[in-house]
C-alpha cells in the first residue's frame, strides 16, 4: 500500500507540473515586451502549482505544520533562513509560504544542472531562481548580479536559503563537530556550522530592498522525514518557530553580519533541543493508553 500511495502522489504531483510547464512557456512571448507582466504570470503559476502540493503534503502525505514564534506582516521582502534536514524540508516552506500568500515570490538557491529538468527545473527557470554551480569564485558575481535586479525592478521576494550549504547527515554533523572543538565553539547537536558566503551576497544583492530576515526553526519529532515518506503518506508532525529580524537590527559590516549568523544557529539549535522533546511522543503517557 505504500508503494501504491508513493506511485500516485508522484503522478498527481509531476504531470500537473508539467502542463503548468507548458503554458509557462507561452510567457517567453512577452517576456521582451514586459518583464513586469512576465513574472506576474509565473508567479501565478507558482502560487498555484505550489499550493496544491503543500495541500496534497498535508491531506495525503501525511504532513501536519505548527507555526509558532512570530506573526509576519503579509508584504515584505525578506531573507527566509531555515535549518536542513531533508527534501521535505521545502514543503515545509511551502506550508509557511502559502499561509502568507508569499509563494509566488519565493525564489531557492538550487543546483545549476537541475534547470534542465522537465518540471521543477524548468519552473524554477521561469520563477528566475538562483542556480549555483559550486564554484564560489563564479557563483558570488552572478548572485549579486540577479539579486540587484530585484532590487532594480523593485520585485516582492521571498529569498530562501539554507546557510548550512547542505543536509545535516551523520558525517556532515561530527565533521561539523570536530571543527566546533578545533575552533572552540558550542558543539551543535542538532545543525550544521552555518557558512557566511551566501548570507553575505544575499545581504549585499538585495541592500535597501530587503525589509528584514525571517528564521525558521523546523523540528521534527524523532528523525526528518525523507522524500518516500512523505509520498508513502508516512509524514510527521512538524513545528516551525518563526523569528522576524528587521534589516536595521542586523550589523551592517560583513565581520559583524558573520557573527550574528553564527550565533543565531547557536541558539537554533538549543531551541531544536526544546521543539523536538515537546512535539515528541510521552513514552509515559503511551504506556498509560496500553
Amino acid at each position: 500500500m505504500s508503494f501504491i500511495r508513493a506511485i500516485l502522489f508522484s503522478v498527481f504531483a509531476f504531470l500537473p507540473l508539467l502542463i503548468i510547464n507548458a503554458f509557462q512557456m507561452l510567457s517567453i512571448l512577452w517576456k521582451p515586451i514586459s518583464l513586469k507582466w512576465f513574472r506576474r504570470y509565473n508567479n501565478f503559476w507558482a502560487n498555484l502549482y505550489w499550493s496544491y502540493v503543500g495541500y496534497m503534503a498535508q491531506t495525503f502525505g501525511g504532513i501536519s505544520v505548527k507555526l509558532i514564534g512570530d506573526r509576519l506582516p503579509y508584504d515584505e521582502n525578506a531573507l527566509v533562513l531555515a535549518n536542513h534536514q531533508s527534501a521535505v524540508d521545502i514543503v515545509v516552506q511551502l506550508i509557511v509560504g502559502r499561509v502568507y500568500n508569499r509563494l509566488g515570490d519565493m525564489k531557492f538557491f538550487v543546483k545549476d544542472v537541475l534547470k534542465w529538468v522537465p518540471g521543477p527545473g524548468w519552473g524554477m527557470v521561469f520563477l528566475e531562481c538562483i542556480f549555483m554551480k559550486r564554484n564560489w569564485s563564479e557563483d558570488r558575481a552572478r548572485v549579486v548580479e540577479q539579486l540587484r535586479k530585484f532590487q532594480k525592478d523593485r520585485v516582492p521576494v521571498w529569498v530562501n536559503i539554507y546557510p548550512e550549504g547542505t543536509r545535516k547527515k551523520p558525517g556532515k554533523l561530527a565533521a561539523a563537530q570536530e571543527f566546533a572543538r578545533k575552533s572552540q565553539l558550542p558543539v551543535p547537536r542538532h545543525v550544521l556550522i552555518p557558512r557566511v558566503r551566501g548570507f553575505l551576497a544575499t545581504l549585499e544583492g538585495l541592500e535597501g530592498h530587503l525589509h528584514a530576515v525571517y528564521d525558521l526553526t523546523i523540528a521534527y519529532p524523532h528523525r526528518a522525514p525523507t522524500l518516500w515518506d512523505l509520498l508513502s503518506g508516512q509524514g510527521t508532525p512538524v513545528t516551525v518557530e518563526i523569528k522576524r529580524y528587521p534589516i536595521e537590527s542586523l550589523p551592517s559590516d560583513p565581520e559583524g553580519r558573520s557573527a550574528w549568523l553564527l550565533k543565531l544557529y547557536q541558539d537554533k539549535d538549543q531551541r531544536l533541543e526544546t521543539l523536538m522533546a515537546e512535539i515528541r511522543p510521552d513514552p509515559s503517557l503511551a504506556r498509560q493508553r496500553a
